[in-house]
């Protein structure tokens, strides 16, 4: 198992190549994220240190003047603070990457004869497998309930669970009977109750995305993608997935 933390990297001591002369090189600092957060700090820290030392000597309205004169210069300062943290190049931490458990197919494993024939089906799903996080794939059919018609990638190695879905209630998968105009992520399948329903998965699949699939005969399908990390599908990930969807129902 892997996991990845996060990380904040700093660039302003990395940028300074195309720096002439020691002026260009002192601004570069002054306005990377490193010299603005230093600045930022050191200005906050001077605002306090001299409204600090000189409070007793203040009379009403000379405290008046100086406290205006004080917030413009936290203003500043914090403005300074925050325009380098904006530029801080940042990492965010990464879910744990797990070993999916199961056979990895060389090809895609169609269950009966109708799809046998179409390849294009064979490229989508092997397309969704090479472009996207989706380490597992399956096509399901709903035919007098819902039935599996392909398979691609990391499957269970138990055989009964490559060909049908043992388990009778499905209710996620049942949402696309009544909308079929969006797709359902779940981002920790691990944490929901509702995962015994993928049986068609591997076991310890971190997530799943299901996109409907409108086929050209007005047949009703969904697409099902599984990763080995939680949370790994990015926006445009499942925008592409979903294009690759539509394309998918009019060959099926």
């Amino acid at each position: 198992q892997e996991r990845r933390g996060g990380r904040a990297k700093f660039s302003g001591l990395d940028n300074s190549d195309g720096a002439t002369n020691a002026f260009d090189y002192a601004l570069q600092i002054i306005s990377s994220d490193i010299g603005s957060i230093l600045l930022g700090l050191v200005g906050l820290f001077v605002c306090v240190g001299h409204r600090l030392s000189g409070i007793d000597d203040l009379s009403a309205e000379t405290m008046g003047q100086e406290t205006r004169s004080d917030l413009l210069a936290v203003f500043a300062s914090g403005a300074v603070l925050l325009n380098g943290v904006s530029k801080l190049d940042v990492t965010s931490a990464l879910a744990e990457t797990v070993q999916l458990e199961g056979v990895s197919l060389s090809e895609i494993k169609f269950i009966g004869e109708s799809l046998k024939k179409e390849t294009d089906v064979a490229w989508a799903i092997n397309s969704v497998l090479v472009a996207t996080p989706a380490k597992t794939a399956a096509l399901l059919s709903d035919e007098n309930g819902w039935s599996i018609s392909a398979l691609g990638g990391v499957v269970p190695e138990d055989p009964s669970l490559q060909q049908a879905i043992p388990v009778s209630s499905t209710p996620i998968l049942d949402r696309f009977r009544k909308d079929m105009s969006k797709e359902s992520y779940l981002p920790t399948l691990q944490a929901l109750p509702g995962k015994v329903e993928f049986t068609y998965l591997p076991q310890n699949a971190q997530e799943a995305l299901l996109l409907p699939v409108a086929s050209k005969n007005g047949g009703r399908s969904v697409l099902v993608l599984g990763s080995d990390t939680a949370k790994s599908f990015t926006p445009r990930d499942v925008a592409w997935c979903q294009v690759l969807a539509s394309r998918l129902g009019t060959f099926i």
